[in-house]
């Protein structure tokens, strides 16, 4: 291709671990400009065996290509006044927060538009925000535990057991990419920005 669909498209990338960041990776390589927002210690898993180089382990480097980085706290008034001056010129804005951990910090869907109404707002998630574990963590082994994939290896194995892969995260983020170019299409048809919100669990 001359030219990648997504160049020329601003993501904020609010990611850690694997699922949002595999996500946001994949939007990278179809051209979009990634700004890896991460907390001051950086994300958790920069630090994570094997690594040849401090703060950039394997797992790290191979979530987080194609990404610009930059380390803001979101805590204090410097680091939420920079996200805001960003919010208003992204295309994209993803997190894979709890929602009431990102609502916390003043970040939730509901302000972030009254920034950028076009902005297409990604919310990454454990678990639908309509049902009874909306707040919950997940990570990849909880979720092939919960869904019934760990158990489906008893009929073969006589015990569950874990697939050796994140497959999970990785299915999760797959489905994410899908649905946050969907809500671009919608968005250059209608001119309307939109919340996409893609639980693992479901």
């Amino acid at each position: 291709m001359a030219q990648l669909p997504l160049k020329d498209l601003l993501v904020l990338d609010l990611t850690a671990v694997v699922y949002g960041p595999y996500t946001t990776q994949i939007l990278g390589d179809l051209g979009a400009d990634v700004i890896k927002i991460e907390p001051l210690r950086g994300d958790d898993v920069r630090h994570i065996t094997p690594t040849k180089e401090g703060g950039l382990s394997a797992l790290f480097m191979g979530l987080n290509r194609n990404k610009r980085s930059i380390c803001l706290d979101l805590k204090s008034e410097s680091g939420k006044d920079a996200l805001r001056h960003l919010c208003r010129r992204a295309d994209f804005f993803v997190h894979n927060m709890r929602a009431a951990k990102i609502k916390a910090l003043g970040f939730g869907y509901e302000y972030v538009k009254t920034l950028n109404p076009g902005i297409i707002y990604g919310e990454l998630v454990g678990y639908g925000q309509n049902g009874p574990w909306a707040d919950m963590p997940a990570y990849d082994d909880v979720i092939q535990g919960q869904s019934g994939l760990a158990g489906s290896f008893t009929a073969r194995d006589g015990t569950p057991s874990l697939i050796p892969s994140i497959i999970a995260d990785k299915t999760s983020a797959l489905m994410a990419v899908s649905a946050l170019q969907s809500a671009l299409i919608q968005k250059l048809r209608t001119g309307v920005g939109g919340h996409v919100e893609v639980p693992m669990y479901e």
